[in-house]
Formats: C-alpha cells, sequence, structure tokens
C-alpha cells in the first residue's frame, strides 16, 4: 500500500507554512555559523559577506519555492511517493547548488578561484548547511505535528461513528477539527466534491433545490464514516449518494454517473472505482 504523502508537501497553505519555516530556520543558521561554514571562499568581492549570503539563501529560497509549487501541481496528476520526494529533493539540492555557484562565480574576481574544485563544491556545502539541514528540520517538526493531529482526528472519528450509528437516515459532518457544521437526511444528500482543504457538500433542499456546503475537511478523514451507507467513492475528487444516480453510461473519458437531479448532474468515475462502482451501482 502506497503511505500518503504528508499535508506540508501536498496542500498550498500547509506548503507555505513549511516554506516560511525553512526561510527563518535558514537565516538563523547562516547567523549562528556563519564564521564556521565554509562560505569563507564565496565572499564577493562586490558585496560584503553578510548580504552576500543573504542574497544566495534569498535566491535558494525563490529556487526552493518554485520547486515546490511544481512539486504540488504534478502531484495532483501523478500521485508521487515518499521514494520520489527524496529523489526530488536531492535533484533539489542539486539544482540550487549549480544556480548559486554560477551566482558566485560571477559575483566573484576572475580566476581567483577554480570552479570545480572551489566554487562548487564550497557552494555545495553552504547549501547543505543553509537550506538542507533546515528542510530536515522542518520536515521531522511538521511530521509530529500533522501525526498529533491524526491522532486527534482519529478519536474524533471514533465519536462521530458512534453518533452516526444512532441515526443512519441521517449523516453529520463536522470540519478538520471536530465541530459539527451540518446535518442531512441521507436521501436528501447528492454528493460530495473536494478542493484542497476544503469539501463541498452538495444536496437537496425542501424545495428540491441544490444546495452547495462548503466546509472544511477532506474526502479522506470524511470517508471513513461512510462505511455502512450508500456513500461511495468514485473518484479522487468525489463521493456519490448511489441512491441519487439515476444512470451509469460509459463515454470516452470512461464511466459517468448521473443524478436524479434538476439539472441532471454529471459525476466522473475514475478507473481506480470504476469495478466498484459498477458492482455497487447493479446491486442498489
Amino acid at each position: 500500500m502506497t503511505q500518503k504523502l504528508p499535508k506540508f508537501l501536498t496542500e498550498k497553505g500547509d506548503i507555505a507554512k513549511f516554506l516560511l519555516c525553512v526561510t527563518i530556520l535558514s537565516f538563523v543558521f547562516s547567523l549562528i555559523y556563519r564564521p564556521n561554514i565554509s562560505i569563507k571562499g564565496l565572499e564577493s568581492t562586490t558585496y560584503p559577506h553578510f548580504y552576500f549570503l543573504a542574497m544566495l539563501i534569498g535566491v535558494g529560497i525563490i529556487l526552493l519555492t518554485a520547486s515546490r509549487m511544481l512539486f504540488y501541481k504534478l502531484n495532483k496528476k501523478e500521485n508521487y511517493t515518499l521514494n520520489d520526494v527524496y529523489i526530488w529533493a536531492i535533484l533539489e539540492i542539486i539544482i540550487i547548488t549549480l544556480v548559486l555557484s554560477f551566482i558566485s562565480l560571477q559575483t566573484t574576481v576572475p580566476h581567483t578561484r577554480p570552479y570545480l574544485t572551489g566554487i562548487l563544491p564550497k557552494t555545495f556545502l553552504s547549501v547543505l548547511s543553509l537550506l538542507a539541514i533546515p528542510n530536515v528540520i522542518c520536515y521531522l517538526y511538521f511530521s509530529l505535528k500533522e501525526k498529533n493531529t491524526q491522532i486527534i482526528e482519529m478519536e474524533t472519528k471514533r465519536g462521530l461513528k458512534k453518533k452516526n450509528e444512532l441515526n443512519k437516515d441521517t449523516i453529520n459532518f463536522y470540519d478538520e477539527k471536530g465541530v459539527f457544521r451540518l446535518s442531512i437526511r441521507l436521501e436528501d444528500l447528492l454528493f460530495i466534491q473536494s478542493a484542497d482543504n476544503y469539501v463541498f457538500i452538495n444536496y437537496l433542499n425542501n424545495k428540491q433545490e441544490q444546495i452547495k456546503f462548503t466546509l472544511r475537511n477532506t474526502l479522506k478523514s470524511m470517508e471513513e464514516n461512510f462505511h455502512e451507507t450508500n456513500l461511495i467513492r468514485c473518484h479522487r475528487f468525489y463521493i456519490v449518494n448511489l441512491q441519487k444516480v439515476r444512470v451509469l453510461k460509459k463515454e470516452k473519458e470512461g464511466l459517468v454517473l448521473e443524478l436524479d437531479t434538476p439539472q441532471s448532474t454529471e459525476i466522473p468515475v475514475s478507473k481506480t472505482y470504476m469495478q466498484n462502482i459498477a458492482e455497487k451501482f447493479g446491486n442498489s
């Protein structure tokens, strides 16, 4: 089973917090270890040591931010694993080292320091000291924080499961902190759609009008409470109420669920869930 990537690598808000942590630690490290780390051979003849060092860190953070944003977009399509993250991190260090060593070469008196045996290895050590180590520290901190959050969520889910078992005709929805936000009769619930850290709960009101309720949570955490209901995962971004499915049809893009709504809403079915959806729909 593929291990799920932590939120600080896959969700925008958490990525921003992680990068802020790395940035702060990088500058703290530069102030504490500046006299000792292998950066003495990198002083610019144009800029004072501190400003030159700050410039290198700033460029490194910009490159790191661009890299994480690219990873965020690609991960939505590719579903990377932790091994992919490690390879990506190594490539980040290599690319940042090459860019910063080039900047250092351009701002140093020509021919005074050889590139391959002087500037490049010293830049590599500097990147490790000022970017890689803060990255590791922030990674460990956010990992521990996320695990603590998961433990709290597990305890909350146990309580929610008991509540749902008391009334299977009604679905209660809670936000990521376990705070009650919405209760809907199962027969009125259409589907749930996700977008980053939010889910959109679509249901019918008393006038049979389709309503969308926004909730800060994830499909993954909510899905575990729907085991004994007709709510089923059909796509990475969708959970659908099979009671509301009128037609299951095959199109060029794959299977599509047509819901019994005034707007004839269509929900896509990804390959991962096709067989399960077909079986469940046939038995419903």
